[in-house]
Formats: C-alpha cells, sequence, structure tokens
C-alpha cells in the first residue's frame, strides 16, 4: 500500500520534472532567438560614418537592443529557477528510490504471524509487540501505525 502510494508518486515527481525539462530548452531556444536578434540590431546599428554624425544614427535599434538583453537577462533568471526545481524533484526522487529499495527484514518489522495468530495475547506479549512496533516508528511511521491497529483489533 504505501510502495503504491510511493511509486504513484515518483511517477509524479518524474512527469512533473520533465514538463520542467522541456520548459528549460523552450527558454533556452528563446534566449538563442533573442541573441540572433539582438547580434542583428547591434550589427545594423555599426554603420561606416557612425564617427563622423554628431548624432545617434539608430536610436531605436539601441534602445531595443537594450529591452532584449533586459528581457534575456529574464529568461536566464527564468532558467535558473527551473534548474532550483529540478534539483529539488532530483532530492525526492532519490528519497522515494531509496525508501522503495529499503531492506525490510524480520529486525524491521512486527512478526506479523506472531500478532495474528495470538487474539488472546497476555501482558508479555503484548509489551514485546509495542516494543516491536516503537523500534520501527522512526524508521516507517506508516507501516508502525498498521501494527498499531491490528495490536488495537486483535485485542
Amino acid at each position: 500500500m504505501v510502495n503504491d502510494f510511493l511509486k504513484k508518486y515518483q511517477e509524479e515527481l518524474i512527469s512533473e520534472r520533465i514538463q520542467i525539462k522541456e520548459d528549460i530548452d523552450l527558454l533556452e531556444s528563446k534566449i538563442k532567438e533573442e541573441n540572433k536578434f539582438l547580434a542583428l540590431l547591434l550589427e545594423s546599428n555599426e554603420t561606416y560614418f557612425k564617427e563622423f554624425t554628431p548624432r545617434d544614427i539608430n536610436a531605436k535599434n539601441t534602445k531595443k537592443a537594450e529591452e532584449i538583453k533586459e528581457y534575456i537577462t529574464g529568461l536566464q533568471s527564468q532558467i535558473d529557477l527551473k534548474n532550483q526545481q529540478i534539483k529539488f524533484y532530483d532530492g525526492r526522487l532519490s528519497e522515494i528510490n531509496n525508501l522503495l529499495n529499503y531492506p525490510l527484514n524480520s529486525n524491521n518489522l512486527v512478526n506479523n504471524d506472531k500478532i495474528n495468530n495470538d487474539f488472546n495475547m497476555d501482558k508479555d506479549n503484548l509489551i514485546a509487540a509495542l516494543n516491536e512496533v516503537k523500534n520501527i516508528v522512526l524508521l516507517d511511521p506508516q507501516r508502525a501505525q498498521i501494527e498499531l491497529e491490528k495490536l488495537i483489533s486483535n485485542l
């Protein structure tokens, strides 16, 4: 049950990570296009007689070039934010993979057969079962809750 939830969550994180990666690719292509346009604007501003004219020849082009530089800076900051989101998702995916691959052995889990078979548990068995649940609470809280519910229902 918990594994199914973790796998679904993992799939959601992977799809969101893929979407963010596609967004980054789109932003990078926009930056390339804007850089090409900026290069054309700057090239058109460079005329052979610019040094000999008393005023700015292409003030509109210069203003547009500044606007494009600011736009490119904004796009780059968006890419940086998306990269931070990817790092966050990578960390979550790593945690989920660790949880899904966590080796479960008899020391980490309450012995289900013992609890299920002993409907008339005496005080010592109950204390032992509760101690085992206490040991797994930090490692797997959901599993501990399930085991406690089983204990309560068997009393």
